[in-house]
């Protein structure tokens, strides 16, 4: 399972459904969590990942129905490398 911490302004977007897609830097960090995260699944299912608003308690969780690695100038980091785009489905709100 994934996690990812996200500032206020991203998690609000992403709970309102304005945002899908979550972009992570393609570093050994990332590659090291989505291989381990991929790696325990069965044939044709989904990862699950939560979605923190920063270190709180609050949180979501999502299946992740795609990941690609993209062009990071053409995303929300806006930086000049490749990243992971996580296709976000399913996010429900946890207590």
């Amino acid at each position: 399972m994934l996690t990812f911490i996200l500032k206020k302004k991203w998690y609000e977007k992403i709970k309102s459904g304005e945002k899908t897609v979550e972009y992570r830097e393609f570093t050994e960090y990332w590659k090291t969590r989505v291989y381990n995260a991929l790696i325990s699944l069965a044939p044709n299912e989904k990862p699950i990942c939560i979605l923190r608003l920063g270190y709180t308690k609050q949180y979501m969780t999502a299946k992740i129905s795609e990941i690609d690695i993209v062009n990071g100038k053409e995303t929300d980091l806006h930086i000049d490398s490749q990243v992971y785009a996580f296709h976000l489905s399913e996010i429900k709100e946890c207590d």
